[in-house]
């Protein structure tokens, strides 16, 4: 933390949101895994340093960035970053404050102090474990890198080129300096890949076909996260996470499904659908969702129990009751 807290001092002197903005990332590696570091404050509002860790947290930032419609529970749900936000110490929590006055940092009015979180999928942000904190501060490093080759050549532009950006290598560490090369990286590219099809539970898919159930009507299925808060008082806050399935003509809600984040999202759809059915005592017809995926998690429980799967572009009565259970969770 004291290496850390060190970084952040120099980032808060650099002032580097003054010269870069949010899009204009700055990528490192981390073992194998690719980092990518966002500077935010250009605009005046805030001031402070994310890292994205892993592809999948950097589409999720494009999607942000290119202003595509995303819930602040989908945010949560999807992101694996780590940040340095400075702020006034009335902000501060008392673990905060506490971290900052044992580094020597003045806590008076007018003043400025960091505080450091982690973001995991599907959890509220949350204190930085020893590990985050090494991968953090050497985003901070690679960040005053960039700003110290833009302060040398202030001309140079290292974002000319779409989906690419400055990598920053640190080829040795002494005591009172660091190594490194720039190179311009291409960012990798999102590419469809299968989904991880869930175990289908054949006793509850027997049980039905034993049933004789009829089939009829339409279901609308999805599965979200809200920005509601599941956890005791000093422990990381995992977010809500719903699958939810709706009779498409009458609205009616059938029992939502609550799981936590680890849960497999294949898993959580199979279990709505079948519950679903065993509440109703019939088969859908139709299973609605909203993209590919849900569809071929899904399939191999239609192709079970006889009913067809059919993306769509939306869902009205589902996004009625989605709308409703989130305002009820606030």
């Amino acid at each position: 933390m004291q290496a850390l807290y060190k970084q952040s001092a120099a980032i808060h002197a650099a002032q580097p949101w003054t010269i870069l903005e949010e899009d204009q990332l700055i990528l490192f590696q981390d073992g194998g895994e690719m980092c990518f570091c966002s500077v935010l404050g250009a605009t005046g509002e805030a001031s402070a340093v994310q890292v994205l860790i892993g592809p999948q947290s950097y589409f999720w930032f494009l999607k942000m960035h290119n202003r595509e419609p995303i819930s602040i529970g989908d945010y949560f749900g999807h992101q694996h970053n780590l940040f340095v936000h400075y702020v006034a110490p009335s902000e501060l929590t008392t673990p905060d404050r506490s971290l900052v006055r044992n580094m020597g940092h003045p806590l008076t009015k007018g003043t400025e102090a960091p505080f450091f979180r982690t973001i995991r999928p599907g959890y509220h942000p949350w204190f930085v474990t020893e590990s985050e904190a090494k991968i953090l501060r050497r985003g901070l490093e690679s960040v005053l890198v960039i700003a110290d080759c833009l302060a040398q050549e202030p001309d140079a532009d290292l974002w000319n080129e779409e989906d690419v950006y400055p990598l920053v290598r640190f080829t040795a560490e002494h005591s009172d300096r660091l190594e490194y090369v720039v190179k311009l990286t291409a960012a990798p590219r999102e590419i469809p890949t299968m989904p991880k099809l869930p175990e289908l539970d054949q006793p509850r898919i027997q049980s039905i076909l034993d049933g004789r159930y009829r089939s009829a009507g339409v279901l609308e299925v999805d599965h979200f996260y809200t920005a509601a808060m599941i956890g005791a008082k000093d422990e990381r806050k995992a977010c809500m996470r719903i699958a939810l399935a709706i009779d498409s003509k009458t609205a009616i809600a059938f029992p939502p499904l609550v799981s936590a984040p680890e849960e497999s999202t294949g898993k959580m759809l199979q279990q709505v659908v079948l519950q679903a059915i065993e509440v109703k005592h019939a088969l859908p017809a139709e299973v609605r969702v909203l993209n590919r995926e849900y569809k071929i998690l899904l399939d191999p429980l239609a192709e079970s129990l006889g009913f067809r799967i059919k993306v769509q572009d939306s869902l009205p009565a589902l996004n009625f009751a989605k709308t409703e259970i989130e305002a009820m969770l606030g």
